[in-house]
């Protein structure tokens, strides 16, 4: 990755509707450019999603921190709960918890559910979780 690319995701960030016309001509490079280097920042995993953010609707939210069991593969553990509804973002960590994971729902008992799921991934041993008040 390379400043090019650094700039093209600041502006996706932004909007990710962007489109591609307009990052090339702020960036003073072709269309086709911006296209293939986005398409290669999906394919290597750097993009891992293009999403958006919605406007007055208020979810709760909530911070769900994970213990791995002893020899559970992290990378394996953070990624089968990117597969959970519900879960909006999967991070490794580092501290007394190993997975920080933001969930969000339209009450608690949907939060809840989502915890209870995350419970019965294999190498999760332990859940801490805070709902977001603001």
């Amino acid at each position: 990755m390379d400043a090019t690319d650094g700039k093209i995701l600041d502006i996706l960030k932004r909007n990710s509707r962007t489109p591609y016309l307009k990052i090339a001509e702020q960036l003073g490079i072709s269309e086709g450019t911006v296209r293939k280097r986005v398409k290669a920042l999906v394919r290597n995993g750097t993009i891992r999603r293009f999403t958006i953010m919605t406007g007055p609707v208020k979810k709760i939210r909530a911070v769900v921190l994970i213990s791995s069991a002893p020899g559970a593969l992290l990378p394996r553990v953070s990624k089968s709960m990117l597969n959970i509804e519900g879960v909006t973002d999967v991070y490794e960590v580092s501290g007394e918890y190993d997975v920080l994971s933001m969930v969000e729902g339209d009450a608690v008992e949907e939060i809840n559910r989502t915890v209870d799921k995350i419970r019965t991934v294999e190498g999760v041993a332990k859940t801490v979780t805070s709902i977001v008040l603001r």
